[in-house]
């Protein structure tokens, strides 16, 4: 059963989405108006006070820091947003990642990473690795978390395994909400108990259309589903038991679960996709998002610490 204000929030959602206010990913897609309609709901939200923003660029790609006051300088959080590969990018983010920000006394850095169809597969792979590339470069004594919604939490999970597979050091750890692993069809989500209102399949399967094309979508950098993910970094999972996107979810759990990763995974009835950005709104977001930072904290401390201090890491 989900929360009141959980029930409040869906309400205000599906009435925002029927106005126009809040996109819906279905089978009509058109990525410009989306991302007006993003833009112009981020200009009215609201940021964490406390938090300052500081605009960088890493590898030609821009991006911006959240810095709470006080930040701690233990570990860095490099935050990938969603919007289906088509929508979104770092000042757009701004609500969600000052929340985190805030709420884990780390500075979080977003990025505006190239969008498709104007830039389709493998450009927002390729920046965000580089990013992140960059981000350990720049730290190098200091734990990286990545975290991410739906198209973000893919190219979260995909820059760890790139990571990974180069041979290069691998996040600390990565948090994955209602993350999509299969672009190529293995994943039936028109299941019964589907109550999406977000997102539907049809939708899911036009935003492949424009993010790859049809001979790449079983290339793991495209689809984890088809990943190797032994000696994966730990990961945090998080989804909605109700939205299109819960089979992927419980497909991943599954896949890092038979290769020995480290996993902690949490499923909820009844919110909508990507729930978890909603941040302190109600109280499953708000949970996950004290799930992720304990988890963040957790592994941050299993890491060696014996000269992290002396770094120079202001930003």
């Amino acid at each position: 059963m989900a929360s009141e204000q959980m029930e409040s929030l869906k309400q205000v959602m599906t009435q925002m989405i029927s106005a126009g206010f809040t996109p819906k990913f279905d089978g009509q897609l058109d990525p410009f108006h989306l991302r007006s309609v993003v833009r112009a709901a981020q200009e009215q939200m609201a940021t964490e006070p406390g938090v300052s923003f500081l605009q960088k660029e890493y590898a030609g790609i821009e991006a911006e820091w959240s810095i709470p006051d006080s930040a701690q300088n233990d570990y860095l959080i490099f935050y990938i947003h969603g919007g289906g590969f088509i929508c979104g990018d770092a000042f757009t983010s701004r609500g969600y990642a000052s929340v985190l920000a805030k709420e884990s006394g780390r500075k979080v850095l977003s990025v505006s990473y190239p969008l498709s169809p104007e830039h389709p597969y493998p450009a927002a792979v390729d920046a965000c690795f580089a990013v992140y590339q960059a981000v350990i470069h720049e730290y190098p004594r200091l734990p990286v978390f990545l975290i991410g919604e739906s198209a973000g939490a893919c190219l979260s999970a995909v820059t760890a395994i790139k990571a990974r597979d180069a041979g290069i050091s691998q996040p600390a750890g990565i948090a994955l909400y209602s993350c999509p692993i299969d672009f190529s069809g293995m994943i039936d989500r028109d299941f019964p108990g589907n109550q999406d209102f977000t997102i539907t399949p049809n939708g899911l399967n036009a935003l492949a259309e424009l993010y790859c094309k049809t001979d790449e979508r079983k290339n793991p950098y495209v689809s984890p589903y088809f990943a190797n993910y032994t000696g994966l970094c730990p990961v945090f999972l998080a989804w909605d038991e109700n939205e299109s996107l819960a089979k992927d979810s419980e497909e991943l759990l599954k896949k890092a679960e038979a290769a020995g990763v480290n996993i902690v995974w949490k499923s909820y009835p009844n919110c909508f996709h990507a729930f978890a950005t909603a941040g302190k709104g109600t109280p499953e977001s708000y949970a996950v998002m004290k799930e992720t930072v304990a988890f963040f904290d957790a592994q941050a401390q299993l890491h060696d610490h014996s000269q992290l201090y002396s770094q120079n890491v202001s930003l």
